[in-house]
């Protein structure tokens, strides 16, 4: 057979998994350790707190024989068959479950059926784990890991539907009918999911099998590799700690619940909260598996160890209050709950070889069984050791239950700790997976995922595009890259402009390789979306393509560069404002040059505004000098705008100009008073005459002007000898104004041959200077 299986036979595969898995859960809910079959055990057989975590001890030292999987597969060659037939008398096994059950109602000995059970439930999960190694890494050679994450949470939440509508018939079944019928219909419930286990093998039994070209020979060394492995075993060893903290009280809370003598809850609560924790493992499912498939399974799964922070409510729950305090340990559970036990699995298969998986996962499920197998024979030999503990806090009462409940959520916590030091690979922080938890709107961004997941036309997948914008969408940036590279020119431009919104560095790499391509039909947004992104990374792509032939494509580049503003962008900016060509290049790099506020760029962006021949053109420069002298995008209002507009503005920008003079010259002072108020007076006249020459259309009088009185304030400020040079030590920005008057006094003197471009470049340079001295 092929290495991977068409996508007819993997979605098969995938429908199969999703039946065979509800089928699972039916027989699982009540012949399994869960809260039906403990309230069973305990409440209707007898059994003590002891015996039934004898028997989850026993359960889970069973796991010891998932060695024994790593040789029989080894023998073999085989996963499927193995599975199959260990599985099948697994599960067969458990139907002696019922026949206890139907004994006992007819007056059999409890303490005989006890025994029974123990006996066939220990048989019967060393047939389990000595086969379900092979499963796992069956079903991990089928499904790729990429989706593997994804699919299986939703697959999870499939199968908590059907387990909601089967733990809640059963658990009604129970209220329905009289309690000294509880056994028989126990027996009638049990019998029903012993029958769903077997379908659930039987099902399975279409499902192609991946087989490698020969049957690899079979070392005893690879069957111990994983224990090579530090951080596998350390992982291993920290998901058995969390489940033996679990195991401490879990199986004593159902019973806890329903007893008479402590919360005294009808069994039917037991299934409103199975119904509201498997509700939200149904919503929240499938989210955790796409977190997991894109920022790593550790972050997930140290999450989900949080989920005891919701048995906090066992310590306060009362028989007056359990209404309030159960549901909202249910909610809680819902949504971390498929964090651990699901992301716990995944982590476990993305941590083992691909080559010797089944050697992986069997010491995984051996070390985590082995590991937590103590767990609820210590709750329960702790809890009837501290049956006589008892303190009062007010209307609260504490015994031995919670004595042992606050146990188990400390060492459940601090297991987190041991998981959060393993190394996974390509995981994001814990704290930044957390944190973008903490945003609500990454359940709109999830919402988003699906949308585009299902679009089935370019439009829509467009419009699901444009919503993805800020930290909040980091979780589709995978699925956004993948866009770039769609049939539909619309779909990857919209995916490289949400890449630009979203600021992750996940990203540049495809963007650089968009930059780069020329086939590509999306370079200019490619180097747009760098830009915003701001990553060095992609300073020499898009240094590199400053030469390519293509406005757009230029203007992309040094926009991007001026955006990233590192000293090799500043390089690249500048160097390609020195050598442009031609008079759209000199402007796309003249306003980036002046966005990243490099004053040298005055030296090339002045006299191209002098030389100008358009308008247009003109203002362009006139902006790029202003956000060099003053405020970054000010100046624009002055040179943009209806008519009437641009007059009011002006004069507003004359009367400040106008203001400033005052102010300045109310500090500047002459050899005498009289001196300093004459020459006041005569700098207010001057910037009075040049609005006047403006207002008057008479602009390059009112440049003489200007440049006359730009030289007498230097002079009243820093004496007659003042020289520029001597400015720039001072300040960048004066020096700068000295010599643009410099050489627009050269500009005056030269002739033109167009007197009305001559008029406008000199209004132009005048309103950049009182702008400047406006603001100075």
């Amino acid at each position: 057979m092929s290495k991977q299986l068409s996508q007819a036979q993997l979605v098969r595969a995938m429908r199969i998994s999703v039946f065979s898995g509800s089928a699972s859960v039916v027989w699982q809910l009540v012949c399994s350790i869960q809260p039906l079959f403990n309230v069973f055990f305990q409440n209707y057989l007898g059994a003590t707190a002891g015996q039934l975590g004898l028997l989850v001890a026993i359960i889970q030292l069973a796991g010891a024989f998932q060695i024994l999987g790593i040789f029989l597969h080894g023998w073999l060659g085989r996963k499927k068959p193995i599975f199959m037939i260990g599985h099948l008398f697994h599960r067969g096994l458990t139907a002696i479950i019922a026949f206890v059950a139907f004994y006992i109602a007819r007056g059999g000995s409890n303490s005989r059926g006890i025994l029974v059970i123990t006996v066939a439930m220990g048989i019967s999960w060393c047939f389990a784990n000595a086969s379900s190694a092979c499963w796992w890494g069956w079903v991990a050679d089928l499904f790729p890991e990429s989706m593997r994450g994804e699919f299986f949470l939703k697959r999870s939440s499939i199968i908590q539907i059907v387990n909601i509508v089967w733990f809640f018939v059963a658990s009604t079944l129970l209220d329905i009918f009289p309690r000294e019928s509880s056994l028989a219909v126990f027996g009638v419930i049990i019998s029903v999911g012993a029958f769903a286990g077997l379908l659930d093998i039987v099902s399975q039994a279409v499902t192609p099998e991946i087989l490698p070209d020969e049957k690899p020979a079979f070392e005893a060394a690879t069957a111990f590799e994983p224990l090579r492995n530090r951080g596998f075993v350390q992982y291993a060893v920290a998901i058995g700690l969390a489940t033996f903290s679990m195991n401490l009280i879990g199986p004593f809370q159902s019973p806890y619940i329903v007893n008479p003598s402590t919360i005294g809850a009808p069994t039917t609560w037991l299934g409103i909260m199975s119904m509201l924790s498997q509700l939200l493992w149904v919503i929240c499912a499938p989210f955790w598996g796409a977190i997991m498939d894109r920022w790593g399974r550790k972050p997930v799964v140290i999450a989900g160890t949080c989920l005891v922070l919701g048995w906090l409510g066992y310590l306060v729950v009362t028989p007056g209050n359990y209404f309030i305090v159960l549901p909202l340990v249910a909610v809680v559970s819902g949504f971390l709950s498929p964090a651990f036990w699901e992301g716990s699995y995944q982590m476990m298969l993305s941590l083992s070889s691909e080559r010797n998986r089944v050697s992986y996962v069997a010491w995984y499920l051996a070390i985590v069984g082995l590991v937590s197998a103590p767990g609820s024979l210590a709750g329960g030999l702790l809890s009837d050791a501290l049956v006589s503990f008892r303190v009062s806090a007010g209307p609260l009462a504490f015994g031995n239950f919670h004595a042992v409940q606050l146990l188990s959520i400390l060492l459940c916590l601090g297991c987190a700790f041991l998981i959060s030091r393993v190394r996974e690979g390509s995981e994001k922080p814990f704290g930044f997976v957390v944190g973008q938890l903490a945003n609500p709107q990454i359940f709109k961004t999830y919402q988003g995922l699906a949308g585009l997941g299902r679009s089935g036309d370019a439009r829509s997948s467009a419009e699901i595009l444009r919503s993805f914008s800020g930290e909040a969408s980091q979780l589709a940036v995978r699925d956004i890259v993948d866009r770039l590279d769609d049939p539909d020119a619309t779909v990857q431009e919209e995916a490289a402009r949400a890449l630009g919104r979203i600021p992750s560095p996940q990203s540049v790499d495809a963007l650089i390789l968009h930059l780069l391509d020329h086939s590509s039909a999306i370079r200019a947004q490619a180097a747009r979306s760098l830009g915003k992104i701001g990553d060095r990374k992609a300073v020499g792509a898009l240094v590199g393509c400053l030469w390519e032939e293509g406005e757009e494509l230029q203007k992309a580049c040094v926009e991007a560069l001026a955006e990233i503003g590192d000293e090799e962008a500043i390089d690249g900016v500048m160097r390609f404002l020195r050598e442009s060509r031609t008079d759209q290049s000199r402007l796309i790099g003249s306003a980036a040059a002046s966005r990243l506020g490099v004053y040298e760029a005055a030296w090339e962006i002045f006299p191209a505004l002098l030389s100008a021949k358009t308008r247009a053109a003109r203002k362009r420069y006139a902006i790029a000098m202003a956000n060099l002298l003053g405020k970054p995008g000010e100046f624009y209002q002055y040179v943009s705008g209806s008519t009437n507009a641009l007059v009011s503005r002006r004069k507003r920008l004359f009367a400040r100009f106008l203001a400033n003079v005052d102010e300045v010259y109310a500090r500047v002072r002459g050899r005498t008073p009289a001196e300093g108020v004459a020459r006041a007076r005569l700098r207010a006249g001057e910037a009075s005459a040049i609005r006047a020459a403006v207002e008057g259309e008479r602009n390059e009088e009112a440049l003489r002007l200007t440049i006359s009185f730009a030289d007498g304030l230097c002079a009243d400020i820093f004496g007659e000898g003042w020289n520029r040079d001597a400015l720039f030590r001072v300040d960048q920005k004066l020096g700068i104004f000295a010599w643009m008057m410099e050489r627009a006094r050269r500009f005056l003197d030269e002739p033109g041959e167009a007197p009305e471009e001559r008029e406008d470049a000199a209004r132009t340079v005048v309103l950049l200077a009182v702008y400047f001295l406006s603001e100075y």
